[in-house]
């Protein structure tokens, strides 16, 4: 018996003592997290399931403005199907928020979700608030924001049929409506025992050519576009920001989201909503103080 003890106790010493050590970094990405240090600009990413976010956004914000990054996922993916196990309806829940979550250690975003529940495909955004409940939905967006701080905030859909589904028309529809509820201290006031109103300065709309086949010519023609290349890369990380976001991507198991590994210049165009209008040559930090000021 005193043999049995004597072995366990030396055995939990060991995976204790082991669990104990940090994680090693190469002095390539000691430097790239230095380099962060002295940017103070935060963006909000925002859209309605795990798996609707742009990865290749979230890792140039990240990784090339070196911005604080987070992702706003309305619902936790409780609706969606499974193509590697069994887990269904609150299951794939937990699967679905685990997948973001190792996504973004992978991207560098930070994550946050509102209490909404995915209840599978809906035809329209009424349908979809009628059954979580507006107002709720909205306090819980507005409280991230507060809480966040985000300069900007970037939308994945349109608040119009052509998002697809109703729960995506719902989150670009509480994104325009949190943008100024945030800042109105007669909105959601019970919240102010711990953060303050905060005025975001600007969102836009994460454009694509699904919506808009002549995007790319529109976007040349007017300064509502803001028109980025996450195919840039990076020489410290050895990867491009949509390779990145292709590794990120692909942690998406349980929906069949696996990525290539793509090389060459990729442009993603942001449309202008509300707030301060971005200078196109200046992008999306135009006019932000990103130092620590």
């Amino acid at each position: 018996m005193k043999y049995v003890l004597a072995v366990f106790t030396a055995l939990l010493f060991y995976f204790n003592s082991t669990a104990q050590f940090p994680e090693r970094k190469t002095s390539a990405e000691i430097f790239h997290q230095l380099s962060k240090l002295g940017n103070t600009s935060t963006i909000l990413y925002m859209a309605a399931h795990p798996d609707d976010e742009n990865t290749r956004l979230i890792s140039f914000f990240e990784n090339d403005l070196h911005s604080r990054v987070g992702y706003l996922s309305l619902t936790r993916g409780d609706g969606g199907q499974n193509l590697i196990g069994t887990e269904i309806g609150r299951a794939i829940g937990v699967l679905r928020t685990q997948e973001l979550l190792q996504a973004r250690r992978i991207d560098g975003g930070e994550q946050f979700f509102t209490r909404a529940v995915d209840f599978g495909y809906s035809k329209s955004a009424e349908e979809s608030f009628s059954k979580w409940g507006k107002e709720e939905i909205l306090r819980d967006v507005v409280w991230v924001i507060r809480k966040f701080r985000p300069d900007v905030i970037v939308t994945r859909f349109p608040p119009t049929n052509y998002a697809g589904h109703g729960h995506h028309q719902a989150s670009a529809i509480l994104a325009e409506e949190a943008f100024d509820a945030a800042a109105d201290p007669n909105m959601f006031p019970e919240q102010l025992e711990w953060v303050s109103p905060w005025q975001v300065k600007r969102l836009y709309f994460n454009s694509s050519t699904w919506w808009d086949k002549d995007l790319a010519n529109k976007a040349n023609k007017s300064d509502d576009y803001v028109a980025i290349n996450i195919g840039k890369y990076n020489p410290v990380l050895g990867e491009s920001y949509a390779q990145i976001a292709a590794r990120s991507r692909s942690q998406h198991r349980s929906q069949g989201f696996g990525s290539d590994y793509p090389y060459g210049r990729k442009i993603e165009y942001l449309k202008y909503v509300k707030g301060q209008k971005a200078n196109p040559e200046q992008g999306m930090l135009d006019g932000i103080n990103r130092n620590w000021k």
